[in-house]
């Protein structure tokens, strides 16, 4: 069985126990590298009911067998509600103490050839900054290794997020809390648990078992990816080491499935050999069908010391004859039922991605890409102050001529001492400062100059890096794009192959009501957005829906089939000439019947049961 306690500051209060107050509904989820959860009801008359404080009530599940405790966190939420039968009680949500690393960010850093150890120890050294003494944590044991020449950015995100995306996503291994000495220890191992000789059999502990495989992750043909090369999007391919082709294949997979292509990017590896390497490594290891099984079993411990109590991260030996499996499995998932401990499922094998972990980790890849695209940028700009840095201190030699030496007009700054016969020269007069080199053509006497500016105040160049460019207007002949201080965007067109808008909104304003102010197209399909509707074609079917503020129309080739008035709630249908056919009245709950000239010729009203005609035709039926 179970204790359940709560702690607040030093009050601490037993909600669940054999003896005393009970909860109902217990259940605690483990899985590796993620926060333990815990849920729970709780009723009025339990001790604690009104003891239960988000983010600062301190809970503790203790196995009363072994003594363990198999969960430590805190309150998350305790939302409380009445049913029909006027049954009040709360909804309990915990977290485990991993969530602690949620409560800490970590500012803009970046690290480079440092190790992992260092790299963690200053990401914990940071969170230990930010929270209370009741949330500190040292750094444990840290067995995951790597070479000493990857980079680490972070750039205000939480402590989780950055071991999560810059350790393990790079590295895999699994983080864990452990006690020891009365302190909290995190530790970075290759694999948490251990080997065990437990046996989970058919017959004998084992009550049930399910299995799934997942082979929607298999890659047949692998484009392996390195570092960005430069400043632009390309980045390092294998295709130089590998008789000119950028990817790999796995034979045996290929002859199973055909070629399914997939990519894999390493951002930094920089040689194409170790880029191959790795590669071949990920195709052998990593890229395989994924196999899963749940299974319900006794935990035997309690009565036979020959057995081990089960235990996320541990191996053990399932048999079940039936099904032809004899295979040492890891629990990767464990899930304790507290009311019905018989029916507490253990997840074994490997880790499957649900769509909802799908869309989140790709939401958290556009963040990571939006919040670094600042330091890329920087990035980008420190490269170029370097360049330029290394151009003029470094220059050694070149020639300085007064043009003409008795009358001076102009400077000249070449590599030689002739300006017939130079290959570059910065030429400095009155009219303003000019760059020319022998590849953009002409001659340094007369040109093109195609970098240069001049006195009145224009600037000609190929291109201009900057952190920031104030008063920005660009006017290029035919329109002008402007920048206002309050960061407004003024254009009269703007093209994009794609735009990202993160925690805004968009305003667009028109000068005419006719005018669509956002246009939508793919394919036959077209979306109209104007001040006054909304508008929906397909010009493949000819048919299309308006939308406005008080009604939405149908057409079928301009011509109007159906109405729905949003303010009474009407319905109306057309004929092909736009005549009205049909229309149900919501307000009166009646029905409307029109005949060739729009006439009324049949009512029925909900409200009575009243139907209202000119005259009834019937075969073989009786009308009362």
């Amino acid at each position: 069985m179970h204790t359940v306690t709560i702690k607040n500051g030093a009050e601490k209060t037993t909600i669940h126990s054999d003896n005393l107050d009970r909860i109902s509904g217990g259940k605690i989820v483990k899985a590796v590298n993620a926060v333990d959860s815990f849920t729970f009801t709780i009723y009025p008359d339990n001790a604690g009911y009104d003891k239960l404080k988000p983010l600062t009530t301190s809970i503790t599940v203790t196995d009363d067998s072994t003594g363990k405790d198999i969960f430590i966190g805190r309150v998350l939420k305790c939302p409380d509600s009445m049913n029909e039968q006027g049954l009040i009680c709360k909804s309990v949500t915990c977290e485990g103490r991993l969530g602690w690393l949620y409560d800490s960010v970590q500012p803009y850093v970046e690290y480079k050839m440092v190790g992992i150890s260092t790299v963690l120890a200053s990401f914990i050294s940071k969170h230990n900054a930010q929270v209370g003494d009741d949330k500190q944590i040292s750094v444990g044991q840290v067995t995951v290794t790597a070479e000493n020449n990857y980079t680490y950015s972070v750039n205000w995100v939480s402590t989780m997020d950055a071991i999560s995306e810059q350790l393990v996503g790079k590295f895999d291994g699994e983080i864990q809390l452990r006690d020891q000495d009365g302190k909290v220890y995190i530790d970075y191992l290759e694999h948490i648990g251990h080997g065990t000789d437990t046996k989970i059999e058919l017959a004998v502990n084992l009550k049930t078992i399910s299995r799934e495989v997942d082979e929607t992750s298999v890659i047949t043909r692998l484009y392996p990816l390195g570092a960005k090369l430069t400043d632009s999007e390309k980045r390092l391919t294998i295709g130089s080491v590998n008789g000119g082709k950028d990817y790999i294949e796995d034979s045996a997979l290929v002859a199973k499935y055909g070629v399914i292509s997939g990519t894999q990017t390493w951002d930094d590896v920089t040689q194409a050999s170790i880029l191959k390497t790795k590669a071949t490594a990920f195709l052998k290891s990593a890229n395989k069908a994924k196999k899963q099984y749940k299974i319900t079993a006794v935990d035997l411990s309690t009565i036979d010391m020959n057995f081990e109590q089960f235990e996320l991260g541990c191996w053990y030996r399932v048999v079940n004859p039936l099904m032809g499996i004899d295979e040492d499995l890891r629990i990767i998932g464990i899930t304790i039922n507290l009311d019905s401990p018989e029916q507490s499922e253990l997840t074994f094998g490997d880790k499957f991605e649900t769509m909802t972990g799908f869309m989140t980790a790709k939401t958290k890849s556009l963040q990571t890409a939006i919040d670094n695209s600042e330091f890329r940028n920087r990035q980008v700009i420190d490269s170029k102050i370097e360049n330029a840095t290394k151009l003029i201190t470094g220059a050694e030699g070149g020639h300085v001529i007064l043009d003409p030496s008795e009358k001076p007009e102009r400077i000249l700054i070449m590599d030689t001492a002739d300006i017939n016969t130079c290959k570059s020269c910065i030429q400095l007069n009155k009219n303003g400062l000019g760059f020319w080199k022998s590849s953009d053509g002409g001659s340094a006497k007369t040109g093109p100059y195609t970098n240069a500016w001049t006195i009145d105040g224009n600037l000609v160049a190929s291109f201009i890096t900057a952190l920031t460019l104030t008063g920005l207007k660009i006017n290029n002949g035919s329109g002008t794009f402007s920048v206002s201080e309050d960061g407004t965007v003024v254009a009269n067109r703007l093209s994009s192959k794609s735009a990202t808008i993160t925690g805004g909104s968009i305003n667009i304003q028109t000068s005419s009501q006719n005018t669509s102010a956002i246009q939508l197209s793919h394919n036959e399909w077209t979306l109209k957005v104007s001040p006054l509707e909304i508008r929906i074609d397909n010009s493949t079917i000819g048919g299309h829906i308006v939308l406005q503020a008080g009604a939405m129309s149908g057409y079928w080739n301009n011509e109007l089939k159906f109405s729905l008035d949003t303010n009474s709630g009407n319905i109306s249908t057309y004929t092909d000439s736009g005549k009205k056919v049909f229309t149900v009245d919501t307000n009166n709950r009646a029905m409307y019947l029109y005949n060739e000239n729009e006439k009324t010729a049949v009512q029925c009203y909900g409200k009575t049961g009243d139907i209202m005609c000119n005259s009834v035709t019937t075969k073989n039926h009786t009308l009362d």
